[in-house]
């Protein structure tokens, strides 16, 4: 355990992101917390991971020692220990597109109930409060990936009942919707926040069941009428909540290393 609780919640955020990486498997990482994140499993609790990025970057293996997680997923840091360097025709067709990705993590701006994604645009399409920097891969890895996980602050602003502009589709508008747009089922599907973990109330990746987010995990000293003041829509709540461990000296120490000038970590980036 951290001694004295010495931790901000951003950081909680990406540790238990971390823990939840599967332990084999492609995944694939977004822009974001999901590099931070993702160095942190490679190196602690997922070693044999496949970690790739939209860009090219294949099977990133970063020595124990390395002194920083990639700032972003164009980082000349990913071709030390890459097993290839390609471009996105590669990592957007051959590895997702051909059906090869286990996990894809992502963040965007908005969330919604449904899982969708927004990175896009805030406001009408037509007449934007504010542009956003655009999808990236974001929209590929959302439809294609046999999972998603999804790492978000929570902020009222952010958990929308419905996304102003559908970048990257969840379960869409509920059961049967990926189905009818040509996706194949997908799950289980995750959320981490700042103040707990979500999953989503389908058994079936999206044919059955509300497809609705639900609060099933919380961090220390929080209550589900917190997150629900930081939700805009009425959340569901699992019958048991798990309740999430403070980060290990051993995760905030690496974790911090890896992001020696916070460029992930303060409040404004992540």
């Amino acid at each position: 355990m951290s001694d004295n609780g010495d931790y901000t919640l951003a950081e909680l955020m990406c540790v238990v992101a971390a823990r939840e990486f599967p332990k084999r498997g492609v995944v694939m990482v977004g822009m974001g917390l999901p590099v931070l994140a993702g160095t942190l499993a490679k190196l602690m609790h997922a070693p044999d991971i496949v970690l790739c990025t939209e860009v090219g970057a294949i099977d990133w293996r970063p020595s124990p020692d390395v002194s920083r997680a990639p700032i972003g997923i164009h980082d000349l840091n990913l071709n030390n220990g890459s097993v290839m360097t390609s471009d996105m025709v590669d990592a957007l067709g051959t590895l997702l597109m051909g059906g090869n990705v286990d996990l894809g993590v992502l963040t965007a701006a908005q969330v919604d109930r449904f899982g969708n994604l927004n990175t896009l645009v805030l406001g009408d399409y037509c007449a934007p409060e504010r542009r956003l920097g655009g999808t990236g891969g974001n929209t590929e890895i959302a439809c294609l990936a046999r999972r998603v996980m999804t790492i978000m602050p929570q902020e009222r602003r952010r958990f929308v009942e419905r996304v102003h502009f559908n970048t990257s589709p969840g379960y869409i508008d509920g059961p049967g919707a990926r189905q009818r747009a040509g996706l194949d089922p997908q799950g289980p599907n995750r959320v981490i926040s700042t103040f707990g973990t979500f999953s989503f109330d389908t058994p079936d990746g999206g044919m059955t069941g509300s497809c609705e987010m639900v609060l099933d995990g919380l961090f220390p000293n929080m209550e589900p009428d917190i997150v629900q003041i930081e939700t805009g829509w009425e959340l569901r709540v699992a019958p048991e909540l798990a309740k999430h461990e403070p980060p290990t000296k051993e995760e905030l120490d690496l974790l911090r290393r890896l992001d020696p000038h916070q460029y992930y970590l303060v409040p404004g980036r992540y």
